[in-house]
């Protein structure tokens, strides 16, 4: 017989006063009567619920950034990332993979302009310091 770690009951604890909050007075009345009993269940593995969210119908995130990267203008990909409808897990993969300073409770609409500095305004920004003459009249000459 192995001996129970005790170490973990304030956790076990934690995890029972969850789910003892959801239940209903009637559930609770069954259970203090003795005619319901809490069974535990095996979780189902987190990689099948990833597997199907994104069979139906994200689209693939490097097809997004790739599109993102051959627009000319940020409304463009403003319009892309608006068309596409993206939910917020997918801009945030987005915007993680890029590197791109994002927090998890900003809204879909701040981290796709975020994406779009990303992609396109910085590559507008780098051309048009390419092409900034700064010499004086004198000096063009």
């Amino acid at each position: 017989m192995m001996k129970k770690n005790t170490t973990e009951y304030p956790r076990l604890l934690k995890i029972l006063a969850s789910v003892l909050e959801k239940l209903t007075d009637e559930d609770i009345r069954g259970l203090l009567a003795g005619e319901l009993n809490l069974v535990t269940e095996r979780r189902a593995k987190k990689q099948t619920t990833k597997a199907v969210s994104s069979a139906v119908g994200e689209p693939d995130i490097t097809a997004v950034e790739k599109r993102l990267s051959a627009c000319d203008s940020r409304e463009e990909g403003r319009k892309i990332l608006s068309s596409l409808k993206l939910k917020k897990a997918s801009l945030l993969k987005i915007a993680e993979g890029q590197g791109i300073s994002v927090r998890k409770g900003d809204t879909v609409a701040v981290i796709s302009d975020a994406i779009v500095e990303c992609f396109i305004g910085f590559r507008l920004r780098d051309d048009a310091f390419k092409t900034i003459d700064l010499r004086g009249e004198k000096e063009k000459l």
